[in-house]
């Protein structure tokens, strides 16, 4: 089961294969917001953790698909044992590369073995070269002779540890048998309420939602996944009797026609049932 860590209230996936399952099998995507260890000081591309809307660690949850953990306490020290248990680690994870480099490296002196070959007949000519200018008696059939030698003999230099990756975790390596499972209180306004229920109801619609802050909406809803897709829909969440004056109805409808795709006012009826009220701007004549 998928681990969600809850710190101060709010709900991130610290596994990579976690958060690609998630997007992949489950439609959920998250917004991801940690910097990257190789290009910090930038906010274009983020990495790890993976912070999820309430909606989507709330139905994560329902549907039995994760769990969540309390990830608020202060990180403890390694014990001696977990330190040596770390250091095998690495220990294990630098000599799996080094045979992968080796396996690698004799791939390519299979395949440039003939110009391995002429190099090492170029670099002999020079050394007779040196020695029949030296005074040394030298035949010239000595210059073409052929040389003997077989790829097993290609001598592969040894790397050293710098040269390997270093695994940096983004979440402990080892299970945690403390870790306990955390009281969520979402939704708990009926807001929060309508926003989890229109959310759950597009997702099992077979959509992909995201948060729809900027433009103007709660969701924004797509056919596909958002890397491939644009969205059509911008989901706004309203209560089925509130009031909306004409002005607030024009600006709903050019918002979405200026950005190519429908407002949809989401909202629950006196019989309990979710209703979506399409509003696209259209032409007159």
């Amino acid at each position: 089961m998928i681990r969600i860590s809850v710190i101060h209230d709010k709900p991130f996936i610290w596994n990579a294969e976690d958060a690609s399952a998630l997007r992949e099998d489950h439609r959920i995507v998250g917004t991801l917001v940690g910097c990257l260890a190789r290009a910090p000081r930038q906010n274009t591309q983020l990495g790890l953790p993976l912070q999820l809307l309430p909606e989507e660690a709330t139905l994560l949850v329902e549907k039995g698909i994760a769990m969540l953990v309390n990830d608020s306490k202060p990180v403890q020290l390694p014990s001696n044992q977990r330190v040596m248990e770390f250091q095998e680690m690495r220990k294990q994870s630098f000599s799996e590369q080094k045979e992968l480099y080796r396996k690698e490296k004799q791939e390519v002196v299979k395949q440039r073995f003939e110009e391995i070959k002429k190099g090492k007949m170029s670099k002999r000519r020079k050394l007779l070269e040196k020695r029949r200018v030296e005074g040394e008696d030298i035949a010239d059939c000595e210059f073409e002779k052929d040389i003997e030698i077989n790829v097993d003999d290609i001598e592969i230099s040894e790397p050293t540890e710098d040269a390997f990756m270093v695994q940096i975790f983004t979440e402990n390596p080892w299970k945690r048998e403390d870790d306990l499972e955390v009281g969520w209180n979402f939704p708990s306004t009926d807001q929060e309420t309508l926003r989890y229920r229109v959310f759950k109801d597009l997702w099992e619609k077979g959509h992909f939602l995201t948060t729809g802050g900027k433009f103007g909406g709660d969701f924004l809803v797509y056919p596909g996944d958002p890397y491939r897709y644009h969205s059509f829909y911008i989901a706004v969440c309203i209560p089925y009797h509130k009031k909306m004056c004409a002005l607030d109805i024009v600006a709903m409808g050019r918002l979405g026609s200026n950005v190519k795709k429908t407002v949809l006012l989401c909202s629950v009826n006196e019989k309990d049932e979710l209703t979506y009220t399409s509003l696209r701007w259209t032409g007159i004549g």
